[in-house]
This record gives C-alpha cells, sequence and structure tokens, in this order.
C-alpha cells in the first residue's frame, strides 16, 4: 500500500470515527477503504496535507470529548493492522492526540523534533523499507524562466523611479533613531530641569513597573531554554483555550477558525509588546552613554580637521623657511665640501710625486748594493702607495704637514709600472739574501763535517760514544742568520729561500756522494784519503760516463769499496744531522721573527705552513738511499764471492746507516736500499754454500790424510765453537764492530805467529782427534757460518743451518767416496785412511754442537724453527757408518799362531 494510500486511510478514518463501533473491526476495515475511495465525501486540500505533515490535530468541537491517549504517525500508521485494538476507542473514534508519553517520532530520528516531513524526506526510520518521496506526496515546484520580459523590465524602473522619494523617507526614518520609542528616550536625555529630569525617572520607574507586570502575564514556558513549538505539549499550552478546530476541515467552520486564530495572535502580540516594552526601557538606561560617545566622534573628527590645517600651514611655512635660509647654507657647504675636495686632490698629487721621488732613491740604493736601506724605503713606499701611516715611522715623516689622511694609490693606472718595478726590485733582493742565508748554512754543514772525524762518527753510529756535537751552534752563527730570516720576512721571501736551501741540501748530498766515488785518473785509496777534509772538489770531476763509473766502482777492491762506503754514509750522516739541526734553528727564528712583527703579512698564515723544511731533509735521505743502493747494487757479483769477514762489514755498514736515516726522518722512506741488502745476502747465502761444497771437495780429493799441525788460533776457534752452544763468543761479535779498522783475524794471525807449535791434534769437548787438512778447512767453514748466523738477520738462520748440515754431510759423502775409490787405495797412495775416521769421529760431535747452536738461537727468535732431530739423527748415524767402514778397512791384522 502506497503512502496516499495511507493518509487516506487516516483522513477517513477520523471523519467516520463516531459513527463506527468499536466492535465491528472487519466492518470498520470496509468502511474506511470505501470512504477512501469515493472523492464527494471529502476534498483533500494542501492545508490539509501540511497540518498532516506537521502533525498538528485539532481537537474536537465537542468540549466533553476526551483527549485521546496517543498521536499516531504517518509511518507508524503504515505498519499498524487494522484490527479492533488497533482502531478501536472510546465510543469507537479514534482522534489525533498531543500527548508526549507515546508518539511516532523522536529527537533519534528528527533533530527537529516528531517531524513527519523530514522523516519523510530524510528516510530515518525505516530506509531499507521505504523509498524517497514520489512526485504525489511531495508537488514539484514549478520554477519561472529566466527570461525577463523587457516591457516588465521597463514597467518596474518606472515604478522604481516613481516611488524613490518615498524610498529615500523610509530609510532615513527606519533606523533606531527614527523609533518611537527611541525618540522618547532621546527627549529624555534633553531635558536641563533638575526636577523634570526627577519626574522623567520616576516616569520612568513606574513604566518599568508596568512593563514587569506585563511580562508576568506572559506563561513561564515561553522562557523556557527548551522551548520548541512543534513539541504536542508545548503547542497545546501554546493554543491555551483557543481551539482552531482542527478536526473539522469544512468550510462551514471556516469564520470560527479565522477567529480563533486573530485570538491567538493577539494574545502572541501583547507577549510580544510586553516583551519589546522592557526591552526598550533596558536599553534607555544606557542609552545616554551611547549619544555621548557619539558626540565625542563628531569632536575628535574636527579636531582632527583643525590639526591637519595646522599641519599644513606649518609646512607652508617650512617651505618658505627652507628657500630663505637653509638653501642659502646649503650652498655654502657645497662649496665648503668643493674646495676639501680640490685640496684633497692636489695633495694626492703630491701623494704621487712622493713616490716617484723615493723609487729614484730606491734605485740608486740598489746600484750601490744598499740592500738593507733599499729593502727599508721599499717598504715605505708601499705603505704610501697604499695609503697606511699608521706603523712606518718613515712615511709618517714625509706627511707629517700635509692637512688630510692619506689616499689609497693601488688603483691609480700611473703607479702599474712603479709598483711593478718595487716588486721586482723586493724579489732581487730577497733572491740576495736567500743565497747568502744559503752559503751561511751550507758553510755551517761543511764546516761541523770537517771537525768530526770517521771513527767519531762510527762510534757514534754504533752507540760507543753519546756525543752530540751537531746540536751546538755558536752565538754569531744564529745571530747572522737571524738577520738574514728577518730581511727575507721584511721582503716576503722566507719561504722561497727555504725552499731553495732544501734544493741545495740535496745538491750538497749529491756532492758528497761525487767526492767518494773512484777518480778515473788515481786509485780510490789515495784520492779520498783525506777528501772529507776538504770542501767538495771542484776541479776533480767524477766520471760523468755511467759504464764507464759502474767499471771503476767493480775495479775496486772490496776493502777500497768498503772504505769508500763507510766515508760517504758518515759524511752523510753529519751533514744529515746537521741538516736538522737547521731546520729546528730555521723554524725556530722563522716562527719568532714573524710573532714579532708589527704588521701582519698578507701571506703569512700560508707561509707558516712552508717554514718546515723537514720534508726536503727527508726528500734528500731519500736521493741518498737510492743512489747507494744504486752503487752497491753495482756489485752484486763480487759481492757475493766476498769473504765472510767482509761481507759482514758491508752489511754493517749498510744497516748503520739505514737505522740512521729512519732515527732522523721518524719514517721508512724508502725501501730500495734494505730490498737490494736483502738480494745481496741471498745471493751470498747461495754462492757461499755451493763454494763451501766445493772446496770440501777439492780438499778431500787432494787430502793425502796425514796428520796435520794444528795452530793455536785454530784452537781458539774450535773452543769457540764448542762455548757457541751457550753463548756468543765476544770474538764473533767483533765482526760487526766497525770502529777498528783492522780484521780481528788478521790480529789474531800476527799474535799467533810467534806462538806456533807442533801439536797435531784437535781438541773438542775433552775429546782428542788427530788433525787433518781437510777437517781444520772444514772446521772453519763452519765457524764462518756460525758467525754469519750470530751476525746477521735471524730470518736467514734456517739457510744457514742448512749450509752447516749439507757441510758436514758433504764430507762424509766425499770421504766414503774417496774410500771406496779402486784406483786410490792405501796401498797404492801410502794414504792413512784411520786418520780419515779420526776425522769422522771428529765432525760426529760438531753435529751436536751445530744442532745445539741453532736452538738456542731459535729460542731468540719465533720467525726461525731448527730442523727435525730425525735429520741430525740420520746424519750421525752416517757418520757412525762410515767411521766403522773406514776402522773395518783399516783394522790390523790378527797375530799369527804361536
Amino acid at each position: 500500500m502506497s503512502n496516499n494510500g495511507k493518509k487516506d486511510e487516516s483522513l477517513s478514518d477520523n471523519d467516520h470515527s463516531q459513527n463506527v463501533n468499536s466492535a465491528e473491526g472487519a466492518s470498520n476495515s470496509t468502511q474506511i477503504g470505501t470512504a477512501a475511495d469515493s472523492p464527494s465525501k471529502i476534498t483533500r486540500t494542501p492545508s490539509m496535507d501540511r497540518l498532516l505533515n506537521d502533525d498538528l490535530v485539532s481537537e474536537s468541537g465537542n468540549t466533553s470529548r476526551a483527549v485521546p491517549s496517543s498521536r499516531i504517525s504517518i509511518d507508524s500508521l503504515s505498519v499498524r493492522s487494522f484490527d479492533s485494538s488497533a482502531v478501536g476507542g472510546r465510543g469507537g473514534t479514534r482522534t489525533f492526540s498531543f500527548d508526549h508519553n507515546n508518539h511516532s517520532g523522536s529527537m533519534e530520528y528528527s533533530p527537529l523534533g516528531n517531524n513527519s516531513i523530514f522523516e519523510i524526506v530524510m528516510n530515518t526510520r525505516r530506509k531499507n523499507w521505504l523509498g524517497f518521496p514520489s512526485v504525489q506526496d511531495i508537488p514539484p515546484v514549478v520554477l519561472t524562466k529566466d527570461t525577463i520580459n523587457p516591457e516588465l523590465q521597463k514597467t518596474v524602473a518606472e515604478y522604481v523611479q516613481s516611488i524613490g522619494h518615498e524610498c529615500a523617507v523610509f530609510e532615513n526614518s527606519n533606523n533606531l533613531k527614527s523609533m518611537n520609542r527611541i525618540e522618547q528616550i532621546k527627549q529624555l536625555e534633553n531635558y536641563d530641569d533638575s526636577v523634570q529630569h526627577t519626574n522623567d525617572e520616576h516616569t520612568t520607574v513606574l513604566k518599568e513597573k508596568e512593563n514587569l507586570k506585563e511580562l508576568e502575564e506572559v506563561p513561564d514556558f515561553y522562557f523556557d531554554k527548551n522551548f520548541q513549538l512543534d513539541n504536542p505539549r508545548i503547542f497545546q499550552k501554546v493554543l491555551r483555550d483557543v481551539d482552531l478546530r482542527l478536526g473539522e476541515l469544512s468550510g462551514e467552520n471556516q469564520a470560527q477558525r479565522d477567529h480563533a486564530y486573530n485570538e491567538l495572535r493577539d494574545r502572541l502580540n501583547d507577549y510580544l509588546d510586553a516583551v519589546e516594552s522592557l526591552l526598550v526601557g533596558e536599553i534607555s538606561k544606557s542609552s545616554h552613554k551611547f549619544f555621548h560617545a557619539l558626540g565625542d566622534v563628531d569632536l575628535i573628527q574636527q579636531k582632527a580637521a583643525n590639526t591637519v590645517e595646522e599641519l599644513d600651514l606649518l609646512v607652508e611655512n617650512a617651505n618658505i623657511l627652507d628657500k630663505e635660509k637653509i638653501q642659502k647654507k646649503i650652498d655654502r657647504l657645497q662649496k665648503t665640501f668643493k674646495r676639501k675636495n680640490v685640496q684633497k686632490l692636489e695633495q694626492g698629487f703630491l701623494q704621487v710625486k712622493q713616490v716617484l721621488i723615493c723609487t729614484e732613491e730606491c734605485k740608486k740604493m740598489y746600484e750601490k748594493g744598499e740592500f738593507d736601506c733599499c729593502l727599508s724605503m721599499i717598504k715605505s713606499i708601499d705603505c704610501l702607495i697604499k695609503g697606511d701611516d699608521s706603523y712606518d715611522e718613515e712615511v709618517q715623516n714625509w706627511i707629517r704637514s700635509w692637512p688630510f689622511k692619506l689616499v689609497d694609490l693601488k688603483a691609480v693606472p700611473a703607479l702599474t709600472e712603479t709598483r711593478e718595478f718595487l716588486t721586482n726590485m723586493k724579489i732581487e733582493i730577497g733572491g740576495k739574501f736567500s743565497l747568502q742565508l744559503c752559503s751561511v748554512l751550507l758553510g755551517d754543514v761543511r764546516n761541523y763535517c770537517k771537525s768530526v772525524s770517521t771513527k767519531e762518527t762510527l762510534s757514534r753510529l754504533q752507540n760507543s760514544s753519546r756525543e752530540k756535537k751537531y746540536l751546538d751552534i755558536e752565538p754569531e752563527f744564529r745571530d747572522k742568520v737571524a738577520g738574514l730570516i728577518r730581511q727575507l720576512h721584511s721582503c716576503e721571501e722566507l719561504a722561497s729561500a727555504l725552499s731553495l736551501y732544501q734544493d741545495k741540501c740535496v745538491a750538497e748530498i749529491k756532492a758528497i756522494i761525487k767526492i767518494y766515488l773512484p777518480q778515473d785518473h788515481q786509485k780510490a785509496e789515495g784520492a779520498t784519503s783525506e777528501a772529507k777534509n776538504d770542501d767538495p772538489p771542484k776541479s776533480q770531476g767524477p766520471v760523468s760516463n755511467g759504464s764507464k763509473l759502474s767499471r771503476l766502482i767493480r775495479e775496486q777492491t772490496p776493502v777500497e769499496f768498503q772504505t769508500m762506503l763507510v766515508r760517504i754514509f758518515t759524511h752523510a750522516s753529519e751533514a744529515l744531522r746537521r741538516f736538522y739541526r737547521h731546520q729546528k734553528l730555521l723554524l725556530d727564528l722563522s716562527l719568532n721573527e714573524i710573532i714579532s712583527a708589527k704588521e701582519p703579512s698578507e701571506n703569512q698564515q700560508s707561509m707558516i705552513t712552508q717554514l718546515d723544511i723537514r720534508n726536503g731533509i727527508n726528500e734528500t735521505i731519500r736521493i741518498l738511499q737510492l743512489r747507494t743502493g744504486k752503487i752497491i747494487a753495482v756489485r752484486r757479483e763480487l759481492t757475493c764471492n766476498l769473504r765472510f769477514d767482509h761481507f759482514l762489514r758491508l752489511y754493517s755498514v749498510c744497516v748503520l746507516f739505514i737505522q740512521e736515516c729512519e732515527a732522523l726522518s721518524g719514517e721508512f722512506l724508502t725501501k730500495y736500499l734494505s730490498d737490494v741488502l736483502a738480494a745481496q745476502i741471498k745471493n751470498f747465502i747461495v754462492n757461499q754454500s755451493s763454494r763451501n761444497i766445493r772446496t770440501i771437495q777439492k780438499k778431500i780429493e787432494t787430502e793425502p790424510w796425514t796428520p796435520f799441525v794444528v795452530d793455536v788460533a785454530v784452537q781458539r776457534d774450535v773452543n769457540d765453537i764448542v762455548s757457541s752452544m751457550e753463548l756468543d763468543p765476544l770474538d764473533w761479535i767483533k765482526y760487526s764492530d766497525l770502529i777498528n779498522e783492522e780484521n780481528p783475524q788478521q790480529d789474531d794471525n800476527t799474535k799467533d805467529d810467534a806462538q806456533a807449535g807442533h801439536k797435531k791434534s784437535v781438541v773438542v769437548e775433552d775429546n782428542t782427534f788427530v788433525a787433518s787438512d781437510s777437517l781444520l778447512t772444514d772446521i772453519e767453514l763452519i765457524k764462518d757460518i756460525l758467525i754469519l748466523s750470530t751476525n746477521l738477520p735471524s730470518a736467514y738462520l734456517s739457510n744457514f743451518e742448512k749450509m752447516c748440515h749439507d757441510l758436514l754431510r758433504y764430507f762424509n759423502i766425499f770421504a766414503v767416496a774417496a774410500l771406496n775409490d779402486p784406483t786410490r787405495t792405501s796401498l797404492q797412495s801410502n794414504k792413512n785412511y784411520s786418520i780419515m775416521g779420526e776425522s769422522l769421529d771428529c765432525l760426529s760431535h760438531f753435529v751436536h754442537i751445530v744442532q745445539r747452536f741453532y736452538q738456542r738461537l731459535s729460542n731468540f727468535s719465533k720467525d726461525f724453527s731448527p730442523l727435525d732431530q730425525s735429520q741430525y739423527s740420520h746424519l750421525l748415524h752416517q757418520y757412525q757408518t762410515s767411521s766403522e767402514k773406514i776402522y773395518m778397512a783399516n783394522a790390523p791384522p790378527p797375530p799369527a799362531p804361536v
């Protein structure tokens, strides 16, 4: 069933509710349907829909009718059944009620209260049941078209023009001032008589009381903040005995309804008049303040206008005063400024002239060689050009009578050439001072190197001497260097001078190397004997050709070559020590000069980082190591064949020099010299091993196996070998001592010549063995290897142990081979092989000694691991087998039977 059907049913039910019996539900339902279908009984008007939509249902005209207990909305009608309980009521009638206890709408579905239109339009109650209202429920509104008839526009314009006067009058009168009650309040403010004012106040009080009395007649529910007219209960209170006859919508009751409407309207107008009277009375209490404020605003506007007029008059008077007095004074000041500018221009010309005059004086001083005065003059001229007289007293004397401050003339094009000339002159003077400083410093280095002998340097390198002569600086030398540094700082050439000195240091070290290189026209031994005590010779030019110089170096004897290296290293070491002392001296003096300067230099901060010449000296050390490494590398083949003591001396010299370079520089500058020395050691070990084996083989092949005389030195060497199992013999350590020029072995030989005896046996650990030439040679070679093991780095111990093991092993092999040679029997060669057995027994003891020696050294080195015990046991077994074989071959025959 549609909404229209529901509304018709409710209307028909209201019209015929008095004629329907409550017990006849079915017939009542049929009657409602019939009434709804017959249009002749009732006509539905828009006013009826409005009243129904607003839930405004009138009470019955019969005063004796009971008020219904509930009100049914349109939505609620849609779900109610037409049984007796739903439509039945008192006397079989069903009327609308404004009871708030039971109603269809609530605030949950409508913010405006029980408004059925809102519920229908927004569909808040049953959104899933009902659709949106149709056109039949809410008739559409037909809008007018946008086009307006031109004739209508013309008519409206004429009408607006005709009522223009009346409209203006209305706008002027339709405000607060034109209202009757407000005008009365304003008239009360205009009375000046106090009595009249008192009467007015009394009248106002009376009116207020009347207004309050009228306000009391207004019901209290109008002042409730929850007052809602759409609430049925509130609306019923508003009507209060006014019967609008909402239940009787026929035209016959129209007059009664109009009368009721008028009565309700008059009552509400009376309530509004009472409220308005009270409001006007309250406003009248403070209206005089408002009008006083309006009067003050008018007064302020008037005063502001007067002030503007006075300001205009003041500006006019100021302009007149400016034209008559101030403008004249301004003209006078402008002329004064112009005159001062002319005077300043004239002084600027004088300043330029003074610059040119002083420049000519500088030229004369430079030509006379007066560099100090010339430099001071250049500094003063520079200050004069810059316009700065705060530091230079000479400039202050020049401009003492000048009235204005100096002008900066650096941007003047006419002085560009003069400034360049002065700058070049300062650079040339700085170059001369730089050469003087380098000459003084290098002269000090050469004089110091002359005062130190080679032996003193070697003693210092080996920590035998703690003298530090290289730290001593004479006061005269210090003052001279300080003066040169002061002059260099004045001409801003200090950094370049120190850079030049670094280059001179490199050249000096190269010259030291060239001094001791072999010469083409004389032997190196005689040429370099006193070379260190002289200045670098310019007449003795070293060989410039590289191949020829290499040939001369290879032609030197080992002693000559080692002597050359010792002198190069000692001389260079002392020079480097002095260089580093100069580095500290120059840095100290330079910083003191910079700090004590009155006027800071422009590039002072960048120059401070250039005062330290340590990098240049380190570069000198690097070049020195490279060149000496190349010199040593020239003799790599010859070095492999050196005697062990000569090789140890060469190694000691190179190691001391490398350590000295690291101690001076504080860093490892280059590995070249160390790599060259390491390569020489490896080549020497390889060559020495093969040479020892060849020597033993040759000795055994040519050995007559006869007893050999043993010198005292040989027995002492054997004793040293035996004691080396516990500690290093002192004679072995002396081989690395560079202070003694002569070889310890040579000294021992000269001492033992007078003590040479006829002893032909060797004592080893309380065991005596008959000596042979091969045995003594092998013992000497073992001693050489053990001395090398003691003095060379532990990284090569494994090589030396293998050399000793191979030396002992090959001696046994060559001895057995000589014994088994069928062409060389003892009867044919008259050789006593029992002496061979004695030699083998003696060397078997040396196997234990060598093993314990290297075991002792392994305790002091983590990089070295000695050979396994099995290798030494196998070697001993070979010696025992060989000894038994020799004894069996040379045993005497058994005695003849008696």
